[in-house]
């Protein structure tokens, strides 16, 4: 679907869209997470320690294998998650966002990036962050955000998908096609959902110079039952002059030492070296339409690359157990 069709149908349909957002936020808005028994942690870890990172190719996924390497590994390479037609849709629809962001003084553009309704949500969460950061100052207070849903990231090279409606009723509906519903419900032993702030449309050129590590966890309690699926819709890393991602394929139930990064919510590299080695930190190459899953204690961040000549696009979706999943980023229901 090219950008004109897209822009075509969120002109006929964008009240649709919206209202559909606005349910799926409504449904948790008065929910309160629970603890429960992360699945994850009862698998054998079975693998030796070592720093290979496991692949498997999307046509033979399971959900013995998801869990066999997250609880190895913590991280998962699935090739070819999308096909060629399916990453050239998303990639669009990444595009057709950032076209309406770009020029947000417009009318249309304004109609068309109606924000979602927060408030019923936000007010629901106060108590779990006031709780949250008795013990642990970098659990996101949405409550300081939550009017300003469109800047949250504060960089022109990251969108929140949900200021766009229409992508994430597109995106839903494609995850289902491929199976990925099914899969996570097996994977959490409950229906997943996904969250307003743990969901990015990306356009990334590399950092001018190397980054801190960093771990979701940090953001969202290390308590909850979480899956990442982070999808390439360029070629990035290797020799693709785009910018891939570094990270260690260690499998961690816990924060690594916080404050040894340049933040108290990142690590350095330093650290990384320090307890694991140099050889710990992988950068795989990632193929157009190729998908990392991994957990909220994954330690990573985006690579640098100092002859970068191309955006990375991406998309990347937190999913959560409906039953035990991080408040304060507002859950959305699937």
């Amino acid at each position: 679907m090219n950008n004109f069709k897209i822009h075509a149908d969120n002109l006929l349909r964008r009240d649709r869209y919206l209202d559909r957002l606005n349910a799926r936020v409504e449904h948790f808005a008065t929910t309160q997470s629970l603890p429960s028994r992360r699945v994850i942690d009862d698998a054998r870890i079975s693998s030796p320690v070592d720093f290979e990172v496991p692949e498997v190719e999307a046509d033979v996924l399971t959900v013995d294998i998801v869990k066999q390497a997250i609880s190895d590994k913590g991280c998962l390479i699935v090739r070819n998650f999308l096909n060629e037609e399916d990453a050239q849709q998303m990639q669009s629809y990444v595009d057709y966002s950032f076209k309406l962001h770009n020029k947000p003084e417009k009318k249309l553009s304004q109609y068309l990036l109606k924000q979602v309704e927060l408030a019923k949500a936000v007010e629901h969460t106060k108590d779990d962050i006031a709780k949250h950061r008795e013990t642990n100052k970098t659990y996101t207070d949405i409550t300081k955000i939550a009017r300003k849903l469109g800047r949250t990231l504060g960089q022109s090279s990251s969108q929140l998908t949900a200021t766009t409606p229409i992508i994430t009723d597109k995106i839903l509906a494609l995850y289902d096609r491929k199976g990925l519903k099914d899969l996570l419900t097996d994977y959490f032993e409950n229906e997943p959902c996904v969250s307003i702030y743990k969901w990015v449309l990306r356009k990334a050129m590399s950092p001018p110079v190397p980054i801190d590590f960093h771990q979701d966890g940090a953001f969202m309690g290390p308590g909850i039952d979480s899956l990442n699926v982070w999808v390439s819709l360029s070629d990035c890393g290797g020799d693709s002059g785009a910018p891939g991602m570094d990270f260690v394929p260690v499998r961690l139930k816990s924060d690594f030492e916080k404050g040894t990064g340049s933040m108290n919510w990142t690590v350095a590299e330093s650290a990384v070296h320090d307890v694991y080695g140099q050889q710990a930190v992988v950068a795989p190459r990632f193929n157009r339409g190729d998908a990392l899953f991994f957990d909220h204690f994954l330690v990573h961040r985006t690579q640098h690359v100092a002859d970068c000549v191309r955006s990375r696009y991406a998309v990347e979706t937190w999913f959560f157990d409906s039953v035990n999943f991080p408040k304060n980023q507002i859950p959305v229901k699937w």
